[in-house]
């Protein structure tokens, strides 16, 4: 017979349990699905279009490190335009977002490689207005090259623009009982970190998503965003 004091001392463990559980993310969130990333971002983009080239700096995706856990599919291109300038693209997608498998955010693979970051700050991209896409800005610089970076990340549907909202992010799915998975895209130049080169990448960006296929462009900035853009285009 269980007495009295082991009920009343056992009541919270049993309430802590059952929080946890309901707490434990259950539903996959997986904006993806079975597309590919390499098909779903065109070859063309605007008066871009791609070329060869072994120049971008990309996420160690070898088997066995931690980024070939991270990312499931990753796609790096150099577009070249006649009268833009040239854009390095890189996307990691994940399609599991925990405690242990979290985006690496540039900051983070710049400066393992030797880049010095010098300047990282908060931007909105206007891609539909009055929509915006939440983005971070960049400067990443090393004894030969100087790279203009801007780049976002998105967790289930939510676009965090820190590493502080990615926690948090992460979090809230987790209180919706999501797993969710999610995606890097960053955009980067080498050159003169000028107002107007920043604004190129921003131009890129938008003629990006306009040209995604609709199916993918969930995987790329969320589904509310995504909604915005095609009924804008």
């Amino acid at each position: 017979m269980i007495r009295r004091r082991e009920l009343v001392l056992g009541l919270p463990l049993i309430a802590a349990a059952g929080g946890a559980f309901a707490l434990t993310p259950r539903n996959r969130l997986n904006l993806l699905g079975d597309k590919k990333l390499e098909e779903a971002v065109p070859l063309t983009i605007g008066s871009w279009h791609v070329t060869p080239s072994n120049a971008v700096i990309l996420p160690e995706a070898q088997e066995g490190t931690l980024s070939a856990q991270l990312y499931d599919q990753t796609v790096s291109r150099l577009y070249l335009s006649s009268t833009e300038l040239p854009v390095m693209m890189v996307i990691a997608y994940g399609s599991t977002q925990s405690d242990q498998l979290q985006l690496h955010r540039p900051e983070v693979c710049y400066t393992a490689v030797g880049f010095e970051i010098s300047r990282a700050e908060r931007v909105e991209i206007p891609v539909a207005p009055p929509s915006v896409l939440p983005a971070r800005e960049l400067v990443a610089t090393s004894n030969d090259r100087t790279e203009p970076i801007l780049y976002w990340t998105r967790i289930g549907d939510y676009l965090p623009a820190s590493s502080g909202e990615q926690r948090l992010m992460k979090l809230r799915n987790e209180l919706a009982g999501n797993i969710a998975d999610g995606v890097l895209v960053r955009l980067s130049t080498v050159g003169d970190p000028s107002a107007g080169t920043f604004e190129s990448l921003q131009r890129f960006a938008k003629e990006m998503l306009d040209a995604t296929a609709p199916a993918a462009l969930p995987a790329l900035v969320g589904r509310p965003l995504a909604a915005a853009i095609k009924g804008r285009t």
